[in-house]
């Protein structure tokens, strides 16, 4: 009986620290949601139109960078706010003729715009 009651202890024990090794690991990170194309065209004419003023960066723009604190980012047009919920909170960047959209979070490039 008593080797019955440690057998179930090393079994509880040894699941709570498996069930503790797999939450503690490495958080998973979930990809953007990139912009469709009707998206893209309507932060290209809301560009065009609002004129925003262009960043300056050390290098060209990239999927993935990150952009420096001193660029100012701009909001997108509110057609494709609405219509892609999650990319509310999603700003862009212009460089010349082409178009960042940045997560402000993290200020990570997460889509190019270009003509």
């Amino acid at each position: 009986m008593i080797l019955q009651a440690r057998v179930v202890l090393l079994a509880v024990t040894l699941a709570a620290f498996a069930a503790a090794a797999q939450t503690g690991g490495t958080p998973v990170e979930t990809p953007p949601v990139p912009l469709s194309p009707e998206k893209q065209a309507a932060v290209k004419q809301h560009a065009e139109r609002e004129r925003p003023s262009e960043a300056r960066t050390d290098g060209p723009i990239t999927v993935g960078m990150i952009v420096p604190d001193s660029v100012e980012l701009w909001s997108l047009p509110q057609d494709s706010v609405t219509e892609v919920p999650a990319t509310t909170s999603y700003r862009f960047l212009r460089t010349g003729k082409t178009i960042a959209v940045v997560d402000p979070n993290t200020r990570k490039v997460v889509q190019i715009i270009s003509d």
